[in-house]
């Protein structure tokens, strides 16, 4: 009888972590800087695609981007008052607020995580510089260890008047750090200590420069760490690049994320994202308002395989969610979020439904 009992509490138990594997916890962050400015914690369900909001925390103002650290423990997130803050993620994956420091700059605008956990980066828009954090054991940041005032300019005179620091992160080895400036199309290029997360400029490439006008805003890297696949917002085109053992950045092609012949309102690309599978690389396009999907080949050149449109409204940014599924689009035109299904055989993705309200969605983060 004893055994039989351990067996359907056994039985039980399976069938309860099947059903809550079903569900994936994502979080969105907003522009809206109202009093309920909130991120939003959802669940998307795995079997029927459905999206639910469970609840939201507004501890921040116009928490836009965010980020989750590599242990899962804890995000963070920039702030419209030129803040950037951490939250722990729970056991029940509410968010409990544990600190905030300055960004040390002017319309913070992306946030990201070293892969070990222990740094974060934040990149200041408005101001045009770039600001890098210790993270505690107990996931708090500290004061700024490493800033830098970007400066520069670039052809598009009315977005390219100074430097726009807009996307930081690090390469899956840890080794190097890259900060894209859309003012000066370049690509900043460190070496870190991992041991005190200091950041020096890489001496084989202190900056990767892009093609003038270009305007370089959010960037990708493969796993394998030897491919990276450049975001560029102002000509709406993404460049395929490689990535040698000394961090070195060199471009192999670019390639239009919009049709030839589009003459609608004007349009700049927003996101880029790789499929959990590593096999296709996605960008989303605002005024055009769609995502492009591309395949990437054996030689790092991409092969574009889809582009959808339907109810698509300013994508700002969208993502995969980890089992390569579902593709979750953040309209901020229409404050609600948009799923698609994903082949990840093909890389081709289809329309499946209009999904919750968000007000301003802007980021979307799978834990």
């Amino acid at each position: 009888m004893k055994k039989l009992l351990l067996s359907l509490i056994l039985l039980s138990a399976g069938w309860q972590a099947a059903a809550q594997d079903r569900n994936v916890t994502f979080y969105v962050g907003t522009q809206d800087k109202g009093a309920n400015s909130s991120i939003t914690r959802c669940e998307l369900n795995l079997a029927s695609g459905q999206i639910t909001l469970i609840d939201t925390i507004n501890k921040s103002l116009a928490p836009g981007y965010v980020a989750i650290a590599p242990n899962k423990r804890t995000l963070y997130a920039i702030s419209s008052d030129n803040k950037v803050s951490a939250y722990a993620i729970q056991p029940d994956r509410k968010l409990k607020f544990l600190n905030s420091q300055p960004s040390e700059g002017v319309g913070p605008c992306h946030v990201s995580v070293h892969p070990t956990g222990k740094m974060a980066y934040v990149s200041n828009y408005g101001g045009g510089s770039f600001t890098s954090y210790n993270i505690s054991e107990d996931g708090k940041l500290s004061a700024p260890v490493y800033k830098e005032q970007y400066t520069g300019t670039g052809p598009n005179t009315k977005r390219q008047d100074k430097a726009h620091a807009h996307f930081a992160t690090a390469g899956p080895d840890g080794r190097f750090v890259y900060v894209t400036d859309l003012g000066s199309d370049k690509v900043m290029n460190y070496a870190v200590d991992a041991n005190t997360g200091q950041l020096t400029p890489n001496e084989a490439q202190p900056f990767f420069s892009g093609k003038p006008g270009a305007g370089p805003r959010h960037l990708i890297i493969h796993p394998s760490g030897k491919r990276l696949f450049l975001l560029n917002e102002l000509d709406a085109t993404v460049t395929a690049c490689s990535i040698d053992k000394k961090g070195v950045i060199t471009a192999i092609e670019t390639y239009p994320t919009i049709p030839a012949d589009y003459s609608g309102p004007s349009n700049t690309s927003a996101a880029i994202h790789l499929h959990p599978n590593g096999k296709f690389v996605y960008v989303s396009n605002r005024g055009h308002n769609s995502v492009t999907g591309f395949e990437i080949l054996k030689n790092g050149e991409l092969k574009m395989v889809d582009q959808q449109t339907k109810s698509i409204a300013t994508p700002r940014d969208f993502n995969i969610d980890p089992s390569g599924k579902y593709m979750i689009v953040a309209n901020q035109a229409t404050d609600n979020l948009v799923v698609y299904d994903v082949d990840p055989a093909t890389g081709k993705f289809t329309f499946k439904h209009e999904s919750i309200g968000v007000k301003l969605p802007i980021c979307v983060a799978f834990l």
